[in-house]
C-alpha cells in the first residue's frame, strides 16, 4: 500500500484514480497523520447487534432455571423494597 499526501492527491488526482482502477491501494495522510484509505473495495458493512435474538436467548436461560435475568429481577425487587422502606420512614 502506497502512502499519499493530500497535496499529492490534489495535484495528481487523475493518475491516482488510474492507479486505483488498476487495483493499487493508498493510505492518505494529512499533516503527517493517516486520515483514510483509498481502495477499490468498499468498506466492510457495519455489523449491528441483533438485540432481539440476544434477549430471546436470555429469556430461554431464565426458563432453564435461573441465570442472569433471575439475578436482575432479584436485584430489582431488593431495590424496590429498599426504596419502599426508605420512603415510609421519611
Amino acid at each position: 500500500m502506497k502512502t499519499l499526501t493530500m497535496r499529492e492527491l490534489s495535484r495528481n488526482t487523475a493518475s491516482v484514480l488510474d492507479a486505483l482502477e488498476r487495483g493499487q491501494a493508498f493510505e492518505l495522510h494529512r499533516h503527517g497523520r493517516a486520515v483514510g484509505y483509498l481502495t477499490q473495495r468498499p468498506p466492510a458493512p457495519e455489523r449491528k447487534p441483533d438485540w432481539q435474538a440476544h434477549f430471546d436467548w436470555l429469556q430461554k436461560q431464565k426458563d432453564k432455571g435461573g441465570g442472569f435475568i433471575e439475578e436482575l429481577e432479584q436485584d430489582r425487587r431488593r431495590l424496590r423494597a429498599r426504596e419502599t422502606a426508605m420512603g415510609s420512614t421519611s
